[in-house]
């Protein structure tokens, strides 16, 4: 048991600290719902900040992610409690994330209209399966990668 009375979560090969799931799941949603509507209403540049703000996560600096202080007070407000999960896949969730939102941005600011609201309905989709159903499907791909697997021993 930790200090703060939450039993450690499983080890994993990239990182061994933990994370919020809670507060993940919210900012998914959050996430989600400005990727959505920052594309939907031509805010581009919206979308590339979004893009800094995975990138903060990504990098475990998730004290620096308006989304993230924003989840996590949302998250205080309803009370509803601390779910802690290793944060190595998160953060993958977070890299990924990252770069769907750079890629919208970058196609929504250069005229590729149609290529970047489809880039956002894919990072929308992917947030909307995480804060609905907590299926991380970055997540998911993150043991099958040869990094992951290498330093695993695999």
């Amino acid at each position: 048991m930790k200090p703060d009375g939450i039993p450690p979560g499983p080890t994993c090969p990239i990182a061994l600290d933990l994370m919020d799931e809670t507060a993940g799941r919210i900012s998914a949603l959050l996430s989600m719902g400005l990727v959505l509507l920052s594309a939907w209403r031509g805010w581009d540049l919206v979308v590339l900040a979004l893009a800094a703000d995975f990138a903060l996560r990504a990098l475990g600096r998730s004290a620096f992610s308006p989304v993230a202080r924003a989840a996590e007070l949302v998250r205080q407000l309803l009370g509803v409690p601390v779910r802690r999960v290793n944060a190595g896949p998160k953060r993958f969730a977070a890299s990924v994330g990252c770069l769907f939102s750079l890629g919208a941005g970058l196609a929504l600011l250069t005229g590729l209209r149609s290529l970047g609201l489809g880039l956002a309905v894919i990072l929308g989709t992917c947030a909307g399966l995480e804060a609905f159903f907590g299926f991380c499907l970055a997540c998911r791909i993150h043991p099958w990668l040869p990094w992951t697997a290498a330093r695993a021993g695999r």
